[in-house]
């Protein structure tokens, strides 16, 4: 037997062995380096590619393939003060018209400001010529009331729109609903400013005018 020490063989641990290998296989400086994918920014459509209104005047608004449309007014009755028999026959004069009237029609609601401009007019030519205290403290406080409505107490108005394929047809419909509604709730045509403010609304709920 030979008396020669025997040596222990000596395992490297993982971590030796990962950076022994990181010696012998070296990557090539040429390798592809993958490209960072760019998101595209979302970007939001314009109002005008949205809203189908190409054109506005004082007989029509224009819409997107070739259709007009109108704005009218329905004159509001307080119901309240009628009697029985005259809500009746309301109601049955309008069920008729609706019922006869064939071309396409939506009725809308909307809240505008109340407008005391010629009451508070009124109010301030007054103060202009009193003198007496007690009558000044009760014009300053018919002012307050009047502002306080303004701000605070807005007008329910009712809206109809009509649609129509051509400018005599439209004409026709509003002449033909005009007929079916004088004895019961009458239309009132708007201006290019009121019909504005009906669009502005209806497009913006959050908003005021």
């Amino acid at each position: 037997m030979s008396n020669e020490e025997v040596k222990p063989i000596i395992v490297p641990t993982y971590a030796e062995e990962k950076k022994a290998k990181k010696k012998y296989f070296k990557f090539s400086s040429g390798s592809k380096k993958k490209k960072k994918s760019v998101k595209k920014e979302y970007v939001l459509r314009k109002t005008p590619a949205l809203l189908p209104f190409l054109d506005i005047t004082e007989d029509y608004i224009l819409l997107k393939n070739d259709i007009y449309m109108d704005i009218l007014q329905i004159t509001s009755t307080d119901l309240q003060t009628l009697t029985e028999d005259e809500l009746n026959r309301n109601l049955l004069l309008e069920a008729r018209s609706y019922r006869s009237f064939a071309p396409s029609y939506k009725i809308i609601a909307l809240n505008f400001p109340s407008n005391t401009g010629r009451q508070q007019q009124y109010w301030m030519r007054k103060k202009e010529r009193v003198t007496n205290p007690l009558l000044l403290r009760f014009i300053e406080r018919k002012l307050f009331e009047l502002r306080f409505l303004e701000q605070e107490r807005p007008n329910r108005e009712f809206f109809i729109f009509l649609y129509a394929s051509s400018l005599q047809l439209l004409e026709d419909v509003k002449n033909q609903l005009n007929r079916g509604m004088r004895q019961t709730f009458p239309l009132q045509s708007l201006s290019i400013e009121k019909r504005q403010d009906v669009l502005f609304l209806l497009n913006n709920q959050n908003s005021k005018l």
